[in-house]
């Protein structure tokens, strides 16, 4: 799009329109007129990026008059910086081909003024682009492009954050477990520099790749972690998308009316911020709702009026989500010459996106093609003239191959003696991990046994003994005349009942008849009810999933890294509540446990005790995977993921 001379009368026609949205009309009209210089340029920029929550056309007015006036003082950086955030309009628009434009113009400025954090940032908007249009591998290298750029500079700030689009990239390809792992190193970056609201950020995307792989009880803890961290950096924009998110797991899971609620005060949020396009979300998302719990006429006017928005700033995807809703709705309500209306117009919007990508792809090629022939004109251009120089450098040439193919051999002699002994190594290493292997769980096989022999013995042996004492005892305590002796006898009766007590509960902790005959669940609940019913500590435990028993020597292994963990608690922690998670997953089983506790020093974890260490050495024996995260004065939680044989 191009300005002409009559732009500012254009532009204040746009502004009479949209200044309702809260900016302050006297100064925009103060700065047209001001002269023109650099700062002007960067007002300029910073209207179109403001306006492009409420008008992509203003937006995109205030962008070129920027451009322009940018081009007229001869102001490098004001030119790149103007094509930047036109661009991210386009973006929001799905004219990705427009986007890419603008982003390779504002890129050779920026390559020419030598302005690496530019360079980066516009291979983060390209690698959004190229994963939009589903060229993940192009986005990936983009993403790849941008962290170099920041690792060279040293800014570890912008490398969590490119960290976390490779995430967001691996999660697209479906490669949910490395998502996973560079989410967590964004997070350890950001929790490094004190970055809460990237730390905030993490937790928001770390639930979203825990609700794909249906993890729900991970997604709504890291959703409201993300949620408690907004809340007290009062980054609105932060609490609306997570509470959205969050509630589309509820309404997955059918509480319709809890969903409502925080779409509710998601909603209240983006129309304070004046965020249309988070506003038309959020209401296609409430009508789908509305439509669920059969409130038809609420489900009606919030897909109406998400689609009149989505329309006003030009964004296919919620256009598309509210046709399909409003289509839904209208099929249900009988109304289906309405409904067929609004599939048709989905269709029509889909095929629109899908027609300009298509021209895009042609482009592309066509481009590609005219580079190639280009090319290769130069290239034939340059073979004729090292035609005229082969006969000179003939003899030369054979020489260097002979060198050459002498350097390769030897080279490749090299190359495989290293390999063959880099496989000995790997061989030798990978034999001494399973003679250790088998170490640590004959270690462990040798415990329970220990355990189930003195079990035994403190039950056949020690508690008959005291079953047998106890019953003369009884026997002669009946027959004991002198009144004088009754508190003595009653004493001694206490006491032989609290040894029963005591011996059994040993027995029980040492081998729980439960685990073996009953499974883990019902184990787990007689542990904790034995351990904590009668102390102050409350305690909540949730399961779900086991409706069939799991190899016994994980069930043990559960149990007994539990029983260590609670007693952790119970010791260390000096907390009120406790809260013991375990879910059954398709190929995973997950255990995770949280207290309110003083919480401890995760990075000197080896230093606390050898508690720990043998939680550790019982995770690998089964080849899970163990994490902490611990704050000073708010808790612990250890999570464990273990894979089901």
């Amino acid at each position: 799009m191009r300005i002409s001379i009559a732009f500012p009368f254009v532009l204040f026609v746009f502004l009479k329109v949209s200044l309702a949205a809260g900016f302050d009309k006297d100064s925009i009209q103060f700065l047209l007129k001001s002269p023109p210089d650099t700062n002007k340029v960067k007002a300029l920029c910073d209207l179109c990026w403001e306006y492009r929550f409420k008008s992509a056309d203003s937006a995109l007015i205030f962008g070129e008059h920027a451009l322009q006036l940018a081009k007229e003082i001869n102001y490098p950086k004001g030119i790149a910086q103007a094509y930047n955030d036109m661009a991210i309009v386009f973006i929001d628009r799905a004219n990705y081909r427009r986007a890419s434009k603008y982003l390779q113009e504002s890129m050779k400025i920026r390559e020419r003024l030598n302005d690496l954090p530019g360079m980066a940032s516009l291979h983060n908007k390209l690698g959004i682009i190229d994963q939009k249009q589903g060229r993940l591998k192009d986005a990936l290298q983009n993403q790849i492009a941008a962290l170099k750029i920041y690792q060279q500079l040293g800014q570890d700030k912008w490398i969590g954050y490119s960290l976390n689009n490779i995430a967001i990239i691996h999660q697209n390809l479906g490669n949910l477990d490395k998502a996973l792992e560079y989410h967590q190193k964004a997070l350890e970056y950001r929790i490094k520099l004190k970055d809460q609201e990237g730390e905030a950020a993490s937790y928001g995307n770390m639930a979203n790749v825990y609700a794909k792989i249906q993890d729900t009880i991970s997604a709504i803890s890291y959703y409201e972690k993300a949620i408690n961290l907004s809340r007290s950096l009062k980054k609105a924009e932060l609490i609306s998308a997570n509470l959205s998110n969050i509630s589309n797991i509820y309404m997955a899971q059918k509480k319709y009316n809890k969903a409502l609620g925080l779409f509710s005060e998601s909603l209240e949020i983006r129309e304070i911020l004046g965020d249309s396009k988070g506003i038309s979300s959020t209401l296609s998302r409430m009508g789908n709702v509305y439509t669920e719990t059969g409130r038809y006429r609420e489900a009606s006017k919030a897909l109406h009026r998400s689609l009149k928005i989505a329309r006003e700033i030009s964004v296919v995807e919620e256009e598309l989500s509210a046709l399909l809703g409003l289509a839904k709705l209208k099929a249900l309500t009988n109304q289906l010459d309405s409904s067929f209306v609004l599939m048709n117009a989905y269709i029509a919007v889909k095929d629109s996106v899908y027609d300009a990508r298509i021209k895009q792809q042609i482009l592309d090629v066509q481009s590609q093609y005219e580079t190639d022939k280009l090319e290769q004109d130069l290239f034939l251009i340059k073979k004729e003239k090292e035609f005229t120089d082969i006969k000179l450098h003939q003899r030369k040439t054979e020489i260097w191959l002979l060198i050459f193919v002498i350097i390769s051999i030897t080279g490749a002699g090299i190359f495989l003696f290293y390999r063959h002994q880099q496989r000995q190594k790997a061989a030798l290493d990978a034999e001494r991990i399973s003679q250790q292997e088998t170490r640590i769980n004959a270690v462990f096989q040798a415990q329970e046994e220990e355990r189930r022999r003195i079990a035994k013995e403190l039950h056949d042996g020690i508690g008959q003994t005291i079953s047998a004492i106890k019953m003369n005892y009884q026997s002669l305590s009946g027959k004991a005349v002198e009144k004088e002796l009754a508190p003595d006898f009653e004493k001694i009766g206490k006491m032989l009942e609290n040894a029963g007590v005591e011996v059994r509960s040993i027995s029980h902790q040492m081998l729980p008849k439960e685990l073996e005959q009953f499974g883990l669940i019902p184990a787990v609940e007689g542990m904790l009810s034995l351990n904590l019913d009668n102390a102050p500590l409350k305690y909540e435990f949730e399961h779900s999933g086991f409706s069939e028993r799991i190899s016994s020597h994980i069930e043990l292994a559960m149990f007994r890294v539990l029983q260590e963990l609670v007693s952790n608690v119970v010791k260390h922690a000096k907390a009120s509540q406790l809260t013991v998670q375990l879910v059954k997953l398709k190929s995973h089983v997950v255990l995770n446990v949280s207290d309110n506790g003083i919480g401890f020093d995760v990075e000197c974890k080896e230093k606390n005790g050898i508690g720990l260490l043998n939680i550790a050495s019982r995770i690998d024996a089964i080849k899970g995977h163990l994490h902490y995260e611990s704050i000073s004065g708010k808790g612990t939680t250890v999570t464990i993921r273990t894979p089901i044989e």
